[in-house]
């Protein structure tokens, strides 16, 4: 650990006094009072000129410097709060899609919504039932609600009109290809 000299303390009275002898500056080149109005004068604007220029020249270095340090901190910092922004979107899409999952699932747990899938996936039928199956390439399959299991059909025509389309595309020989 360095050790910083102690300071003496100011003397005061007449030793003090006595012992500094008073000096005067002579008049020299550099005072101002006898210095020469003509040219010096501009020298000493073109040397503060100059220094200025210098001063200039060496802010705007440091401010390129701290420029060059600090775009590339500011490009990463813009780059990841993009990805930020990108993983978040994904983490709102992944829980809408497990609250479609959980919902999913209770209704497996139910026996109506179970019995409503394999009618429609498997052709299940009850004992003394008789299932019809349409072939119609062109027909659209009747959507099941999921929350109830009941068939909705997706056409707006009357009941009588469907059936009349649909006897007439079972009576159409080049529809059963």
């Amino acid at each position: 650990m360095a050790r910083t000299p102690r300071r003496r303390p100011a003397r005061s009275g007449v030793q003090g006094a006595a012992r500094r002898p008073s000096t005067t500056r002579p008049a020299g080149r550099g005072d101002r009072r006898t210095r020469p109005r003509g040219g010096a004068g501009r020298e000493a604007q073109q040397r503060r000129a100059v220094m200025s220029t210098k001063r200039w020249v060496v802010v705007g270095s440091l401010l390129l410097l701290l420029g060059v340090m600090l775009v590339p901190t500011g490009k990463s910092w813009y780059d990841q709060r993009q990805r930020l922004a990108t993983l978040q979107e994904q983490v709102a899409a992944q829980e809408d899609n497990v609250q479609d999952l959980e919902r999913q699932r209770d209704l497996w747990e139910t026996d109506e919504y179970v019995e409503a899938q394999a009618r429609k996936r498997l052709k299940f039928v009850k004992p003394g039932e008789r299932t019809y199956t349409v072939i119609d390439p062109a027909g659209d399959d009747p959507a099941v609600d999921p929350e109830t299991g009941a068939v909705t059909a997706p056409s707006t025509q009357p009941w009588y009109e469907q059936v009349a389309s649909s006897v007439a595309a079972a009576d159409d020989p080049t529809s059963a290809q």
